[in-house]
């Protein structure tokens, strides 16, 4: 598997395609399982037209979480499968009811299991997120409340 990282000023932000976040509420990690399918996720998803990619990360972790309030860092770039997408760390404050989605339920868990869809991109970022905090490299924040944002993120 082809599985490369960037620092965040290495790739051009238009060509990042999707997001998938590294999501904690109350010190445990938020996993997704899609209605579709039977497997085990991380949230995240595609990046729609003209859409920051702050505002991909949101709206994903949103819709996939019900999170209202929370903070997101952007940990880095990877190029899988001959795309780009941008992993983030969310530390979630609040969470309300999730929304209608494709989300079938969301679960929290001390550690990433065995098995999760994608997992080994799942291990990598995790080791990412190890590797950022290890070497001490500040991590631009961004508080989010999402019923109240902005139009527009300076990213």
């Amino acid at each position: 598997m082809d599985f490369l990282w960037y620092e965040l000023d290495d790739i051009l932000h238009d060509k990042i395609t999707f997001v998938v976040m590294i999501a904690k509420y109350k010190n445990e990690l938020i996993i997704i399982r899609n209605r579709n399918r039977e497997v085990w996720e991380l949230p995240g998803g595609r990046r729609e037209e003209g859409e920051f990619i702050i505002e991909t990360a949101s709206r994903e972790l949103y819709e996939e979480t019900g999170s209202i309030k929370f903070e997101l860092s952007p940990l880095g770039i990877y190029a899988f499968h001959d795309s780009y997408g941008m992993a983030f760390y969310a530390e979630v404050e609040e969470i309300d009811e999730l929304p209608e989605s494709e989300i079938a339920e969301i679960r929290l868990i001390k550690s990433l299991p065995e098995g999760l869809n994608y997992g080994e991109v799942y291990y990598k970022m995790y080791e990412r997120l190890d590797l950022v905090r290890r070497t001490n490299k500040g991590l631009k924040t961004y508080k989010i409340n999402y019923m109240d944002r902005p139009a527009k993120y300076e990213f």
